[in-house]
């Protein structure tokens, strides 16, 4: 009631301080009405002092907390005001929405009208703005609302100006300035005034023109000065807040150094100081050893889980990753997928351009795939020219066409700019949890078997794993995962040994090939 005294006064600085007080409370207010009232006059005040955003605010505020039908009458015109002050357009429903919560409150619903009406007329419908408010004057007269009525006539005689009525405008424009000291708006002064000197002069009648542009220009400075003394008014409460709340942080500061100079008078007091020294010299090294040996677990974890050549996952971390995975994927009932490759002729690579080029090739292929797999996923060279992924999440399709996705990257590497003049290509195998029941041996095999797949059927190429699909028992020479499990079983020698025959065989025809 304070603040909607000063606004009424026209004592704007000193109604801001009233809701700079009052607002804090709104929070802890059980009452909603009464809640409602003191953001209700914010909202009313901010629009006062041309804070429309502000004003928008609250009235948002309210909006959202269950108002009831006559505060959502007033809400609306307080928010159709603060639109129009920030010129932002906005439907006629919204308005007359509002108009259907303001049964029994007539001031309020012709401000919605007037607010209306406004907007009309920047829009260039005054002839739809003239009905609206002329139906509605007779309204408006009897609740003897002086502001209101003179606002009403001016905006009328506006409208009526531009429509072509120049004696209605003309009218309009006298009944404006009749009550415009009772009605205290500056605003509809400055219209009356200035449609009286845009009639005189149409009509040719310079020296009433004279005269009407003298009292246009005198009520435009004094409106003019009127908002301008709002508008500061609100910088001057904002200004003088800030302050007070710098001071009440300059104020906590200092009370923070005296109590820190409390504290360091009452620690040079004690005559531990030498103990003190000591124990944080221990401390310290311990600190410093601990973090020595934290650093040294990590780097050891590090090597031992991170293939030295690629960076990627080694065979030992892969197959712990996965395996973790594929759990969760079990007990969630989620696809999966595992794709293992190998590169195609690599064993000619090495042989014609070294070991050098072999390992160079390698890590061209491990940054090639290693943007294409997400934080879940898990990327891992098995062992020599052999890689694979663990694709939780995805389907065979899925992962089939991230295989050609890494198809399509290995063949953009550049062998040229390393000085090389081969190409990189692969054969990918592809399993899937749905043939394979979640076990990461069967993933595995399945994976590898497809692989082969897609060799014996001309290489670089990607092949799913179907029912019936054997394992290769030409003279390709198996994989490390093979060799691996065969040592497993007991027969590591006897692999190892049958491996090195097939794989002379196999170099063999490819020399001739």
């Amino acid at each position: 009631m304070l603040a909607n005294t000063y606004s009424i006064q026209r004592q704007f600085e000193d109604a801001l301080r009233a809701l700079d007080a009052m607002l804090v409370l709104a929070d802890a207010m059980d009452d909603r009405e009464v809640r409602h009232r003191g953001l209700l006059v914010a909202a009313i005040v901010y629009n006062q002092v041309g804070e429309y955003a502000l004003a928008l605010r609250y009235a948002d505020a309210i909006a959202a907390d269950q108002p009831s039908v006559r505060t959502t009458c007033i809400i609306t015109s307080v928010k159709l005001e603060a639109e129009n002050g920030l010129g932002h357009s906005f439907a006629d429903a919204v308005a007359y929405r509002g108009l259907e919560q303001c049964e029994g409150e007539p001031i309020i619903a012709a401000f919605i009208r007037w607010h209306l009406a406004s907007q009309m007329a920047m829009q260039g419908r005054e002839r739809e703005a003239i009905t609206l408010l002329a139906g509605y004057l007779a309204k408006v007269e009897s609740t003897g609302y002086p502001f209101l009525i003179a606002q009403y006539h001016a905006l009328l005689a506006e409208l009526a100006m531009k429509a072509g009525a120049a004696d209605v405008a003309r009218q309009h424009a006298a009944n404006a300035l009749a009550i415009s000291t009772e009605a205290m708006s500056a605003e509809a002064n400055v219209k009356a005034h200035h449609v009286q000197y845009l009639l005189a002069a149409a009509e040719g009648d310079f020296e009433s023109a004279l005269s009407a542009y003298r009292l246009y220009a005198e009520a435009q400075r004094a409106h003019f000065n009127d908002v301008k003394s709002r508008e500061m008014a609100y910088q001057v409460v904002r200004h003088q807040s800030l302050q007070q709340a710098q001071q009440i942080e300059l104020l906590r500061q200092k009370n923070e150094v005296l109590e820190l100079q409390k504290r360091v008078t009452e620690q040079r007091a004690q005559n531990w100081l030498l103990l003190a020294l000591v124990l944080i010299a221990g401390l310290t090294s311990v600190g410093y050893w601990a973090y020595k040996t934290k650093r040294l677990q990590v780097r050891l974890k590090r090597m031992t889980e991170t293939d030295a050549l690629t960076g990627i996952c080694n065979r030992q971390h892969f197959s712990e990753r996965a395996a973790a995975a594929l759990v969760q994927c079990a007990r969630n009932a989620e696809p999966a997928v595992l794709v293992m490759f190998d590169l195609d002729h690599f064993k000619q690579v090495n042989d014609r351009f070294g070991h050098a080029a072999g390992d160079w090739a390698l890590q061209r292929v491990a940054e090639a795939v290693r943007p294409l797999c997400r934080d879940v996923d898990a990327f891992g060279r098995l062992g020599g020219e052999e890689f694979a992924l663990f694709l939780p999440g995805l389907d065979a399709a899925a992962a089939a066409r991230l295989a050609g996705d890494a198809q399509a990257r290995f063949g953009a590497v550049d062998t040229g700019a390393a000085g090389y003049g081969f190409r990189i290509a692969a054969s990918f195998g592809v399993a899937s949890v749905e043939t394979a029941d979640y076990s990461l041996a069967t993933l595995m095999r399945q994976a590898d078997q497809a692989m082969y797949a897609a060799k014996r059927g001309g290489r670089r190429q990607t092949r799913v794993f179907e029912a019936g699909m054997e394992p290769d028992t030409s003279s390709t020479p198996p994989a490390p995962i093979d060799l691996l499990r065969s040592a497993l079983r007991g027969g590591a020698i006897d692999a190892i040994d049958a491996a090195a025959g097939r794989t002379r065989d196999a170099d063999a025809d490819r020399a001739i090939a």
